[in-house]
């Protein structure tokens, strides 16, 4: 009986696993299931497109128009496998002396630890440990100005929705300025470290829309997110 009933059992299984393999799986419906939907200005909900490669990083506005205000959550930031920087060791610092031997298994094996002695050692041990870094490549953003010619502040950007989907790589974004509409599609290529972005707006026509780039200097400083704009 015992038998009879493994048996069943096992028989059931094979069948129910063979019905779900003969369904087609709807891909596009499984990962477009999983949108991500963005209302409003939130410093936690930055969305990036990337390609393993390259990223890209963006507020609400489908750019990086506000990086200040996100400096505190989820910083916009734009960084590449290729793009990196070190500042010059002008105290010749050497690698070695960011190392200390320790014993394993037999073995003396060197290792980079922190160094508080002597001075020239910790501070070897500091620059190897920063340098090189990643590099921010540049800010690309917005420059929006109201009709009274003044520039738009976030508290003057009305954010409709903002959706990133999965499936096609785009981010979808919407929102107006004094009660005029912009959309913004925002892509990244898919072997190329390249941004393409469409702009629809009257905005654009009367010249309160336009592009902005910024380079900002590198910086290695733990209290800041890889850029320094005081010196830009």
């Amino acid at each position: 009986m015992r038998l009879f009933r493994f048996s069943t059992l096992c028989y059931l299984v094979l069948m129910t696993s063979l019905t779900f393999a003969q369904q087609k799986i709807d891909r596009k419906a499984l990962v477009e299931r999983h949108k991500v939907n963005v209302q409003r200005f939130d410093t936690l909900a930055s969305l990036s497109v990337g390609n393993g490669r390259f990223a890209f990083t963006v507020d609400a506005t489908g750019l990086q128009t506000f990086p200040s205000y996100y400096a505190n959550g989820i910083p916009l930031g734009t960084q590449s496998e290729w793009g990196w920087h070190a500042f010059p060791n002008k105290d010749n610092y050497r690698f070695e002396e960011s190392l200390r031997i320790y014993e394993s298994n037999g073995r003396k094996i060197p290792y980079g630890v922190q160094i508080k002695t002597p001075e020239h050692a910790k501070a070897a041990c500091g620059y190897f440990r920063e340098n090189p870094h990643r590099l921010q490549l540049g800010n690309f953003g917005f420059y929006i100005k109201k009709a009274d010619g003044q520039e738009a502040l976030l508290s003057d950007i009305k954010i409709d929705k903002q959706t990133l989907n999965p499936w096609t790589g785009e981010i979808l974004s919407s929102f107006s300025v004094e009660g005029i509409p912009v959309l913004v599609s925002t892509y990244c290529h898919q072997e190329k470290d390249l941004i393409a972005v469409k702009i629809k707006s009257a905005l654009l026509k009367s010249g309160r829309l336009k592009l902005k780039l910024r380079f900002p200097f590198p910086s290695n400083e733990f209290t800041d997110y890889g850029t320094n704009y005081k010196d830009d």
